[in-house]
């Protein structure tokens, strides 16, 4: 029987920076005296031990929340599906930015840049197929050792010259895949008509596409942690906002605006930054997405050391589903039902974020405008009724907004 590790080194971008061990059930986390930069802002360099409740919320917040995911990951690894620590010990090599988690004695290969031809399996048509229908079963490539954060069913994949194939050991990836969610009626349709919507309002957005391949549907979006040459891939530092405030991903949907604009002020140019996070924040809200919440906006750092908002992603007109709630992830004001906003909740936004009103005021204007037009165009490609379902609420939505502007 294989001794479970009772330490991982931690590595970003291939180098070692400290040490994960687990002590009696629980984690603890120290940097080195030679890192040079923090894994994230909750977690400063220093050179004490950071406790299970203080690193818990970025280690943890690099696993999936969902429950059946992680069953499925502990029955295949033979290991508590409650132990993140674990859990990130078995499939932690490839995760969200540029950290990874290996065995302490494991080589040290400092290399940035991989090769991407080298780094593929591609799957046949069927064999994409059958990965994707197995998904519930065996979550996120299992054997691959990878982690997505998030409760919704994805994988992970490398596209090279349109070959959609697996990461082989070491790799990273360079694309995210995601079939229909179940129950939800067209879920790949409407992310790729908001996250398209969003690129034609002006938003930055990843490379998006709808495929399918045999019988099944399934949404691909570029990896915004990735950075993809011709025939190389390199992996960039992110974390998410919970990540960021040190909140643990179960309470992601306790994170408010205030506590986002704690945040902000940590980016290289804030004033920059917060003008943009109001444009995803309006966007969310016109576009009828109520699944905003702390998980689902983060931070990417640059080559140059500089700390700036991400693209756009995991963007869903909620609103169209009856069966989902429509309360809003993050309260706007004081109100937390989509339908039931007032002009004094934008104001109060506004001075949560510390930017004016008259820039909330301009972005909503502007967004609600133009975001029936778009999403209309948008829609025109796509064979889908729930495409019709979002043009109708959007419009009348947008509508409904601009009458409390006037």
């Amino acid at each position: 029987m294989i001794k479970p590790l009772k330490q991982l080194s931690v590595r970003l971008y291939g180098e070692e920076i400290g040490i994960l061990e687990a002590r009696a059930g629980k984690m603890r986390f120290r940097y080195h005296e030679s890192a040079k930069q923090p894994l994230s802002l909750s977690l400063p360099l220093d050179d004490r031990w950071y406790t299970e409740k203080k690193c818990k919320a970025y280690f943890g917040g690099l696993l999936p929340e969902n429950p059946s995911t992680r069953s499925a990951l502990a029955r295949q690894y033979k290991i508590n599906a409650n132990n993140d620590f674990a859990l990130l010990a078995a499939i932690g090599r490839d995760c969200a930015g540029a950290v990874s988690f290996h065995p302490p004695d494991e080589p040290i290969h400092l290399k940035i840049v991989f090769d991407a031809q080298r780094g593929i399996d591609p799957l046949s048509d069927d064999e994409l197929e059958a990965h994707l229908l197995s998904l519930p079963e065996k979550p996120l490539s299992l054997g691959r050792r990878l982690s997505l954060a998030g409760a919704q069913e994805k994988t992970a994949v490398i596209l090279i010259d349109e070959r959609i194939g697996l990461s082989k050991e070491g790799n990273p990836t360079t694309h995210i895949v995601k079939p229909s969610i179940r129950g939800y009626k067209d879920s790949v349709a409407n992310e790729y008509i908001c996250m398209e919507a969003a690129r034609m309002i002006g938003l930055e957005v990843p490379q998006v596409a709808m495929r399918r391949v045999n019988q099944t549907n399934f949404f691909l979006i570029e990896r915004f942690d990735r950075a993809v040459g011709d025939d190389s891939v390199k992996r960039l530092q992110q974390e998410d906002f919970t990540q960021a405030l040190g909140i643990w991903a179960d309470d992601k949907y306790s994170v408010t605006f205030k506590q986002c604009a704690v945040v902000l002020d940590q980016l290289t140019r804030p004033a920059l930054n917060r003008a943009t996070f109001v444009e995803q924040v309006v966007f969310n809200y016109l576009i009828g997405n109520c699944d905003a919440h702390g998980k689902n906006f983060s931070i990417l750092y640059t080559d140059k050391g500089e700390r700036t908002l991400t693209p756009v992603y995991d963007i869903l007109c909620t609103c169209v589903y009856a069966g989902l709630d429509q309360t809003m992830a993050m309260k706007l004001g004081r109100t937390s039902d989509i339908h039931k906003v007032k002009l004094k909740d934008w104001e109060s936004l506004a001075k949560q974020l510390n930017v004016s009103a008259e820039l909330v005021f301009n972005t909503l204007k502007r967004q609600a405008n133009a975001l029936p037009n778009v999403v209309y165009h948008v829609t025109q490609r796509v064979d889908s009724e729930i495409g019709r379902d979002i043009l109708t609420f959007v419009s009348q939505h947008c509508l409904k907004t601009l009458s409390i502007l006037n």
